[in-house]
C-alpha cells in the first residue's frame, strides 16, 4: 500500500512539474527566447539579460571586448541560454562599441619623407660610358637604399656624399618585404667631377588630398583611404616622417570619361600643421593629430557605421571643392563587398549631386579621403574614381581604416 501511495505521489509531482514546465514554456519569457534571432545586437543582449533569472541562466563564452583604439580584434561572442543548467538556445553577438569620430572633408597638403632613399630609375653615367654601376651591383628601380657601408642613409644628398669617395660600397637595400645586400662600385665621371652610381633617387613627395577623420579621444587621424605611392615605380613609400598641412583650394580641373580631373590646391611648409604622419599603408596615411579643425557640419563628431550595417542606397560625401568650405553632396552606394579582403575598394558609389557634377564632373584626384556618410553615421571614405565614368568610384570602410592603426 505504501509503495502504491509513493508511486502516486511521484506521478502527481510529475504531472505538476509537466504542467508547470508547459505553462513556463508557453510563458512570456520562453516565447521571447524562442523568437530571438541567433545573431543579436548589443541592445538585444542587454534585454536578454533582463529576461533571464530563476530557472533561466546565461553562459557566455569567448567574450572579447573592443578597446577604444581598436587594439583588439572584433569577433563573435557566443551565449548559451540554459534552463536549469540544460542548454536550450545558442545565440551570438558582435562586440561593437559606439565609436565616435570627427569626420573630415577638409583639403590637406601631404608632405612625406621616406625611410631610406627610393631608387626611381637607372641609367648610364654619361653619354660616352655605357655603364651603370648600380645595375651591375644588382640594384633595381623600386629598391629602397637604407644603409651604405653600415651607415644609415638620411636622404638623397647624404647618399651622394657616401658614394663620393668611390671604391666598393656595400648597399643595404629593402626590396618588397625582404632586405638584401648589394655591392656597388661608383665610377668616376670627368664631366661632373665626381663618382656616380648611375641611378635616380627620391626621398620625399607631396600632394593634395582630403582628411577622412580624426579621433577626438586617441588624438589620431586617418586620410586618403589609399597609400601614397611613388609616381615612377608605383611602390608604397615607407614613412620616416611627414605632415598633413592646412591647404587651400585654388581651382578644379573637371574630370570626364577617360580623363581624370583634379583638385588644384596650394600649401606651404609654413602653413598650419594639423598632424604628423607615421604610417603609410594600403588603407591610407595615419598619424598623430596636433591642431585638427572641427567639422562645422558635425561639431560633436558622429558614430561610425560598421560594415555589416552599411546598405545600398542613398548616402552623402563630405568634401571641399569651392571657397564655401565643406559641403555635403548626394551620392548612392550601388554595391558592397565584405570588409575583410576588400582593401580600399569595399564600396562602389555613384555621385548623384548635380551641383558636384557641375563643378568637378564627379570624383577627381584630391577628393581621396572624402568621408562617406549614411543614416547619420560615418561609413568610410572615397578612394578611387572609375576613369571611364568619373561619377562612379570606390570607397573604403571606416572599419578597415581603423584596423590599419591597430
Amino acid at each position: 500500500m505504501k509503495q502504491i501511495r509513493k508511486r502516486g505521489y511521484i506521478k502527481c509531482i510529475g504531472w505538476i512539474l509537466c504542467v508547470f514546465l508547459l505553462c513556463f514554456n508557453s510563458g512570456e519569457k520562453m516565447t521571447y527566447i524562442r523568437e530571438l534571432s541567433s545573431n543579436i545586437t548589443l541592445e538585444q543582449l542587454e534585454e536578454l539579460r533582463q529576461n533571464t533569472g530563476g530557472l533561466l541562466s546565461l553562459e557566455e563564452k569567448d567574450i572579447r571586448q573592443v578597446s577604444g583604439d581598436m587594439s583588439e580584434t572584433l569577433g563573435k561572442n557566443n551565449i548559451s541560454v540554459r534552463m536549469m543548467g540544460i542548454p536550450i538556445k545558442q545565440v551570438s553577438y558582435d562586440a561593437k562599441e559606439d565609436i565616435r569620430l570627427m569626420p573630415g572633408g577638409m583639403p590637406i597638403g601631404v608632405s612625406l619623407y621616406s625611410d631610406g632613399v627610393l631608387v626611381v630609375g637607372l641609367g648610364s653615367i654619361n653619354k660616352n660610358a655605357d655603364i651603370c654601376p648600380a645595375a651591375e651591383g644588382g640594384i633595381k628601380a623600386g629598391d629602397v637604399i637604407v644603409k651604405v657601408n653600415g651607415k644609415t642613409v638620411e636622404d638623397s644628398f647624404h647618399l651622394s656624399e657616401l658614394c663620393s669617395e668611390g671604391g666598393d660600397l656595400n648597399f643595404t637595400v629593402r626590396r618588397d618585404d625582404s632586405t638584401i645586400e648589394c655591392t656597388v662600385t661608383p665610377v668616376y665621371d670627368e664631366e661632373s667631377g665626381g663618382y656616380l652610381a648611375g641611378m635616380w633617387v627620391r626621398d620625399s613627395t607631396s600632394g593634395i588630398g582630403t582628411l577622412s577623420y580624426w579621433d577626438m579621444t586617441a588624438k589620431r587621424f586617418g586620410a586618403l583611404g589609399h597609400p601614397i605611392t611613388d609616381i615612377d615605380t608605383g611602390a608604397i613609400i615607407d614613412v620616416k616622417n611627414g605632415n598633413i598641412i592646412k591647404s587651400s583650394i585654388i581651382g578644379i580641373s573637371a574630370g570626364s570619361s577617360g580623363k581624370p580631373g583634379e583638385v588644384i590646391g596650394s600649401f606651404s611648409v609654413h602653413d598650419e600643421k594639423w598632424g604628423e604622419i607615421d604610417k603609410n599603408c594600403e588603407y591610407g596615411v595615419y598619424g598623430d593629430a596636433i591642431n585638427m579643425p572641427v567639422n562645422p557640419l558635425y561639431p560633436e563628431g558622429m558614430s561610425i557605421c560598421w560594415w555589416d550595417e552599411v546598405h545600398t542606397g542613398a548616402a552623402e560625401i563630405l568634401c571641399t571643392v569651392t571657397d564655401e568650405g565643406i559641403k555635403e553632396y548626394d551620392c548612392e552606394i550601388i554595391k558592397l563587398f565584405p570588409a575583410e579582403g576588400s582593401g580600399s575598394k569595399g564600396i562602389v558609389l555613384k555621385i548623384t549631386s548635380e551641383e558636384l557634377i557641375s563643378i568637378t564632373g564627379g570624383i577627381v584626384q584630391g577628393m581621396s579621403g572624402s568621408p562617406i556618410i549614411q543614416d547619420g553615421k560615418l561609413v568610410g571614405a572615397v578612394t578611387h574614381v572609375l576613369v571611364n565614368d568619373p561619377t562612379r568610384g570606390y570607397g573604403i570602410f571606416i572599419e578597415n581604416m581603423l584596423k590599419a592603426v591597430e
